[in-house]
């Protein structure tokens, strides 16, 4: 991952996001089987947390945007590993994984999506 690439990629998702209105259901339509309560409330943790934690990243230096969004692809992964239905764990790997690859503003589709699906998994 490109560092200034992945910064940009991050700011230009969250603009994306906040411009639409962060109608995140309607970017990514999923269908999910009944989730446990447990794996909705870690994923419901996420979504709401997403923005707040990646915001402050548009503004930092390269590197710390970078380590930054390394501490935040960590902290999906260890949430990952509490949830126990596969459709919950997908969700969030798919997050962090866009988050972790982001390489640009055409990655910023990519991330959008896979927030969107975290957040419409419960819903």
């Amino acid at each position: 991952m490109k560092i200034r690439s992945a910064a940009v990629a991050v700011g230009f998702a969250l603009a994306t996001a906040i411009g639409a209105g962060w109608n995140t259901a309607a970017a990514a339509p999923l269908e999910f089987v009944d989730l446990p309560a447990s794996d909705c409330a870690v994923l419901s943790q996420i979504g709401s947390a997403t923005i707040s934690t990646l915001a402050p990243l548009q503004s930092a230096p390269a590197d710390q945007a970078a380590a930054g969004l390394a501490a935040y692809v960590a902290q999906l992964r260890g949430q990952e590993s509490q949830v126990s239905s596969p459709e919950a764990q997908a969700a969030i790997e798919g997050l962090a994984s866009a988050l972790e690859n982001s390489s640009g503003p055409e990655s910023a589709g990519a991330v959008y999506g896979a927030l969107g699906r975290v957040n419409s998994a419960c819903s």
